[in-house]
Formats: structure tokens, sequence, C-alpha cells
């Protein structure tokens, strides 16, 4: 039987977490889970330029040699996949509402609401159609409005129309509003989040390496992420004594204070030089006791 370690007892202040960088995995099998958006690429204004370079996609790439990596997203799994486009990953899309994997794994929540969602954002295309900076994005099984380019005048006008849509009938009993940074979220009224996709996961991969549950025992999550929608996934896997990494710039502003995460990385680059380190423990021989001589 698995042994958990016990999470903490409440969240931390996010500006005095210790360095990722620091963290010791010791001889653990990793299992890492990858936030896309402000975690591999910077936020960008136009969601569509947040494109990975080419030196992240080779860190990706490098760590996935040695153990299992997941990209979980807002976005719909296919775009998130085309943009990193590296095989042999696992790919949440819609925050975990859309999965594939290796050996043909796939699993959808709530798929119902798809053409709910289709509806929804169909109908706030209209609404917002004239708010300068405003853009609605269909991620298949949520629908995203940004407003990060909004004036400052006229964000009202697109919270109200968020706030409208989810007024009227059927979206009032099948979708939920969100938020994340400088956007709203419309998702399935549904128990399931990155938190609990997360946990999917983590359990698929151990179905796949054929262990039985102290199988948990000898892995090491670690989960990175930059939103407050990355929250669910620190506290879900805190059990199981998961590094939960929040990228935060000292600076940072569009965040609350308060986090499950238990280490922090300042940006992208923090997060490429964190996933090469972890790359290359994986990567050096096992330690080995002082030869002997005859």
């Amino acid at each position: 039987m698995a042994t958990f370690a016990v999470p903490p007892p409440q969240t931390r202040d996010w500006r005095e977490l210790p360095d990722a960088k620091t963290i010791d995995t010791g001889t653990k099998r990793l299992v890492v889970f990858l936030d896309y958006d402000g975690t591999l690429t910077p936020i960008v204004e136009a969601s569509d330029a947040a494109v990975l370079t080419a030196p992240m996609r080779a860190s990706i790439a490098r760590l996935a040699r040695h153990a299992p990596v997941a990209v979980v997203s807002g976005r719909a799994r296919e775009k998130v996949r085309e943009f990193v486009a590296v095989e042999n990953l696992y790919y949440a899309g819609s925050h975990g509402f859309d999965i594939d994997g290796p050996g043909g794994l796939r699993k959808q929540v709530k798929t119902s609401a798809v053409p709910i969602l289709r509806a929804a954002r169909s109908q706030l295309e209209v609404w917002l159609r004239d708010v300068a900076g405003a853009s609605v994005e269909d991620n298949v099984f949520s629908v995203s409005i940004h407003w990060r380019g909004v004036a400052e005048a006229d964000r009202p006008r697109v919270a109200g129309a968020v706030d409208a849509v989810l007024a009227l009938a059927p979206f009032r009993t099948t979708l939920r509003k969100f938020s994340g940074k400088c956007v709203f979220e419309l998702r399935p009224s549904a128990a399931w989040n990155k938190g609990e996709a997360a946990l999917y996961l983590l359990d698929m991969v151990r179905k796949a390496e054929g262990g039985a549950h102290d199988w948990f025992d000898g892995v090491q999550p670690i989960y990175v992420g930059d939103d407050v929608t990355d929250e669910d996934a620190f506290k879900a896997l805190a059990p199981f004594g998961a590094v939960g990494v929040l990228v935060a710039p000292a600076d940072e502003s569009e965040r609350p204070a308060r986090t499950h995460a238990t280490h922090r990385l300042r940006d992208v680059d923090d997060v490429r030089a964190f996933l090469d380190a972890l790359a290359a423990r994986a990567e050096a021989p096992p330690a080995t006791g002082d030869a002997s001589t005859t």
C-alpha cells in the first residue's frame, strides 16, 4: 500500500517559497507535469503567438527520454500538441477534459457539453466583437475569453457579457465560469480540473509501467505551472509528496499571494534550466561504493 506525505496544513505565501532548482529528488522515478502558457512559453497578448522555442522543445524531449512527461493546459488538446510537437508525451487539453497519451490512451470528460460550449462561444463572439482587444478562443471542451489587451474602461463589458451568457438557458445549468490571468474560462459543470486530470494521468503511468499500488512510494511527481488554475493540481498531488513549482517573477501582480505550491521558479528560462537539471540527473550513472581491489 502506498504511503503518502502529509500535505501542508495551509497554503503558503509564494514570495517565500524556495527556488525549485535547489530540490533533491533522490533516486525516485520522476513523473513530470507541465503547464503551457506562462510556463513553457511567456504570456503573450495574442494567444496564437505563444509558440514554443526550439531550445525549450529540446529540453522537454530530453527529459521525456527518461521520465513520463505530461503537458496540462487550458488550450485545446490538438492545439497544445501542435505547439509542443514532442512525441510520446501525455497531452491534457481544456484543463484536463480532453486527454491523450502513449499507447493509444484517450479520455474525454463531459462530451455532452461540447455543443453547448460552441453555442456559448458564438454568442460571446457576437457580444464582444466591438470590444477592442477582446478575443474568444475555442478550446473544444472549454471557452477562453481573453481581455489582456482590453482598455480598462471596457473590461467591465467583457465580464458583463460572460455573466450574461451564463444567465441564459442552457448555459446556466451546464457551464461554470473561472478566472485566470486576464482571462475568463467557461467549462462544463463537472467535478474535473487540472488536479483531477493529474491524478488520472499519474495512475495511467502506474498502469502503463505495470506498477502495483506501492508503485507510488517510488515516484516523485513534479508539477510546474504559473496560473491559479494550476492550484488544483498542486493541491491534488500534495498527498503524493509532489513538488509543486509555481512560475512567478518577483514583481508578479496577477495572482493571489497564497499558493499550494512548494517551490518557485522565476520565468520560462528558469523552467528550461530546471528541466535540463532533471534530465541531467536522470542521465547520470547510479552512484556506486568504493571499488574494491584484490
